[in-house]
């Protein structure tokens, strides 16, 4: 008996650190998804890097820290050190949508600092690329950017075309935060050209996801294995937390 305890508890042992970096890789996307919960996902993401040697999982890991930085707004010298070590000519070869979400990540980054520019030809990129592997996630993303572009250029006509396709991939997908953000965005679009019934009409669609999402996270953050966000260093979580 002891024998065969001892036994499961390597096997464990071994299984849970074969696939330690990817149980915090998908802690950390999942507290990305909650409110005020972005220093656990980068905490999450760090601890990920610990585990991993692998080149697409260490560009995955980063690609997703990034956009915590940007979020966070962290010091500038900390997000452009991680920007140049996720250039898209610096993700694993014959990685099609990790080079294209750099794209899309170095697109936000510009966008957030003004570069409008820089941030329309890589947001450009990325759809090309995107729509060439079907990657309908990526490209509704890219189209709610260049939409926010053109709102803040005041080129209304060209924002609500981006951001209503955008939409309507999100549908299909379909992706529950794409289709807020592009549900407020059209609403404050409609509403700036002088459209209140669309603009009212969104505006409803947005609240609507927002009361699903704000009644999905009370359950979740309230159920033992949200306890695993508080898990960084130690060999094994703790015994109260659940591991599914």
């Amino acid at each position: 008996a002891v024998v065969s305890t001892q036994s499961g508890h390597y096997a464990g042992h071994h299984t849970l650190k074969h696939h330690r970096a990817s149980l915090h890789t998908a802690l950390g996307l999942y507290a990305m998804a909650l409110p005020d919960s972005l220093d656990n996902a980068l905490a999450q993401f760090n601890a990920a890097l610990k585990y991993t040697v692998e080149p697409e999982q260490v560009a995955f890991i980063k690609l997703n820290s990034a956009i915590v930085h940007i979020k966070q707004e962290l010091p500038p010298e900390q997000l452009n050190s991680l920007l140049e070590s996720i250039e898209p000519g610096k993700m694993p070869n014959k990685c099609h949508s990790l080079k294209a979400s750099s794209y899309c990540i170095q697109g936000l980054a510009a966008l957030v600092e003004g570069r409008m520019k820089d941030a329309k030809s890589k947001l450009r990129e990325t759809l090309v690329m995107a729509n060439k592997a079907d990657l309908n996630k990526l490209t509704s993303c890219a189209f709610v950017l260049l939409g926010d572009i053109f709102l803040k250029m005041e080129n209304h006509r060209d924002a609500i075309e981006m951001v209503r396709s955008a939409h309507d991939i999100a549908n299909r997908i379909p992706d529950v935060a794409l289709q807020m953000w592009s549900a407020e965005l059209l609403s404050s679009l409609y509403e700036k050209t002088g459209d209140g019934e669309r603009a009212a009409e969104y505006g409803a669609v947005k609240q609507k996801i927002t009361e699903k999402c704000c009644s999905d996270v009370e359950l979740t953050v309230n159920s033992p294995e949200h306890c695993l966000l508080q898990w960084l260093d130690s060999e094994f979580p703790p015994s109260s937390m659940s591991m599914v």
